[in-house]
């Protein structure tokens, strides 16, 4: 069964904005042999289809200290609580990716997670009342936003933080913290529930 997941995703970077890029040069890698992601390009960003993998451009990369901002329309509510946002962090694309990223879901939750290859580690996973569901029509519009800072990486959704990390040094078992305070690949991400 081919699990379908419609959002329109505008990615808008500090340094490198997505509109200047269009869509050449632009990369989908899925999650594993049967994942299927399909991007098309709309009048104000993506369409993007199935899941779970990622959705980016080698060439938007960012460095400590900086900001990623992307406006996610879901247009129709999924059949399954299925999560999307965007990674940071990017390295290793093309072999054992590695990022971190924040998604969202239509219940109201939020999940922070780093992922290294195949492995995952969840940071935080949450309600959080900032997050829009879907509307009688299935349609829901939130921005999602991280911030990496000398002292701490913000995660926001509509403009609250949802959650905050310090950028301290990585601690065994917590690598995730470097990622954050690195620069690399920006993207969006979507995932399995």
């Amino acid at each position: 069964m081919l699990r379908r997941f419609l959002l329109v995703a505008l990615l808008a970077l500090v340094a490198v904005p997505i509109a200047a890029q269009g869509p050449a040069g632009w990369k989908v890698l899925p999650d594993g042999g049967n994942a299927t992601l399909s991007v098309m390009p709309t009048e104000k960003g993506f369409q993007l289809a199935g899941g779970p993998g990622i959705f980016f451009n080698p060439m938007n990369t960012v460095k400590p200290i900086y900001r990623v901002r992307a406006t996610f329309t879901q247009l129709k509510a999924p059949a399954k609580n299925t999560y999307y946002g965007l990674f940071f962090g990017g390295n290793q694309m093309d072999t054992s990716p590695e990022y971190v990223y924040l998604a969202i879901a239509a219940d109201g939750s939020f999940i922070i997670r780093h992922r290294a290859g195949t492995h995952v580690d969840e940071m935080d996973k949450s309600l959080h009342y900032a997050i829009k569901k879907p509307d009688a029509s299935g349609k829901a519009v939130n921005t999602l936003e991280v911030q990496v800072a000398p002292t701490a990486v913000s995660y926001l959704v509509n403009g609250a933080v949802v959650d905050a990390t310090p950028t301290r040094s990585a601690i065994a078992g917590q690598s995730f913290t470097v990622t954050e305070k690195i620069g690399g690949v920006v993207g969006v991400r979507v995932d399995d529930p």
